[in-house]
């Protein structure tokens, strides 16, 4: 999400862009973020975009005081930012709760200081949340939740899920303080439009992890409803968003417009049946007795919330998250969301094919811990 919003922020030639990378050193810092732009761009566009004269690439570690940075680095920064654009995170969905404290909330908490440094002249603060925060649906009755709603007051079990929501509360918070802090709840987060290559580190990434886990099974359920949205795409967005004047502490839900399902999606590839979630459940029994299906059992026990015996599928069907005003916003600013293209899809399903053939993934997967 970094690199496309960082393209997306440079495109307008008035526009200087500060970014932090963690390293030891400023070269490091540079070698590393021209690695990761090359991956994604090419090496003719990643190298460009790190020549650009209005890029400024900082050593920086947001889990210290001062965001790591040396005291007159920090005053230089703080006292001349006009936006932070808030999108690092730790994504994974398994991990000790300190480390996603760390990454996620005391992160953000030192960015909303960074971005009040001018009491008069606050800058503006746009962080990257999760449509996860959402939570679970209600044991009884019927939630809607709209970008007016702010997280519910129970928190979520999953970690990252946790560590999102309070973050959310950190920057509704300081609009105190802030003239205009934007909260840009994103959905599920894919592979680029523009045939893009996929994510650094993919097997790190939760939906990722799941369609491999789908594929080893050779079963999905076929009632779970996919909204896929392409990083490219919703780093436009966001900018759009962010530009707006009159847009102010507002909470956004970027999402696609266009629904799929999950067995739409994961059948594409031979030898996977799409299965009422009765039948799923059969195939997960099933699957207990056989060792080579342990990495993928785990995985799909955890994401589906199958460890208290309870079936998900009751509950999830009392909530439903709303994006309408969102979309008519973009709608009036000439947005639209492209068609979802076939071929990052198979890419998607060729690389998730071979996760479970990797000798240190069941090694990760029994390391969960929510």
């Amino acid at each position: 999400m970094g690199s496309y919003l960082l393209r997306e922020l440079l495109a307008d030639p008035l526009r200087e862009v500060t970014v932090l990378i963690r390293a030891t050193d400023d070269r490091s810092a540079r070698a590393r973020l021209i690695q990761i732009l090359c991956h994604y761009f090419g090496l003719q566009k990643g190298s460009a975009f790190l020549a650009n004269p209005r890029l400024t690439v900082l050593t920086g570690d947001l889990r210290r005081d001062d965001l790591g940075l040396p005291r007159r680095a920090y005053a230089a920064l703080a006292n001349h930012v006009q936006a932070v654009f808030h999108c690092a995170a730790n994504v994974k969905h398994f991990g000790h709760y300190e480390e996603f404290h760390s990454d996620n909330i005391a992160a953000t908490s030192r960015l909303l200081k960074l971005a009040a440094h001018r009491k008069a002249d606050p800058a503006d603060f746009h962080f990257v949340s999760t449509l996860s925060v959402c939570g679970k649906g209600p044991e009884e009755g019927f939630r809607l939740f709209t970008e007016y709603d702010t997280v519910p007051d129970a928190l979520d079990d999953n970690y990252y899920v946790r560590s999102k929501q309070e973050a959310e509360r950190l920057v509704t918070a300081a609009r105190v303080d802030l003239t205009n802090t934007c909260i840009h709840r994103i959905g599920n987060i894919v592979y680029a439009a523009d045939r893009g290559p996929l994510q650094l580190h993919i097997e790190r990434n939760a939906f990722f992890r799941q369609v491999a886990a789908l594929l080893h099974l050779g079963f999905v359920p076929d009632d779970a409803h996919l909204w896929l949205c392409h990083v490219d795409v919703v780093a436009r967005a966001l900018v759009l968003l962010a530009e707006s004047a009159e847009l102010t502490n507002e909470t956004h839900h970027l999402e696609n417009v266009q629904r799929r399902t999950l067995a739409e999606f994961v059948t594409a590839a031979e030898g996977v049946r799409a299965a009422t979630f009765g039948g799923f459940l059969e195939r997960l029994e099933a699957a207990v007795d056989q060792p080579e299906m342990d990495a993928a059992l785990t995985e799909t026990m955890e994401n589906f919330g199958l460890y208290r015996g309870l079936s998900p599928q009751p509950r999830g069907r009392r909530l439903e998250i709303v994006s309408g005003r969102t979309q008519a916003l973009l709608a009036g600013l000439g947005f639209a969301w492209p068609p979802s293209p076939v071929a990052g899809q198979k890419e998607m399903l060729r690389e998730a094919a071979r996760l479970y053939s990797r000798p240190t993934l069941s090694t990760v997967a029994h390391g969960t811990s929510v």
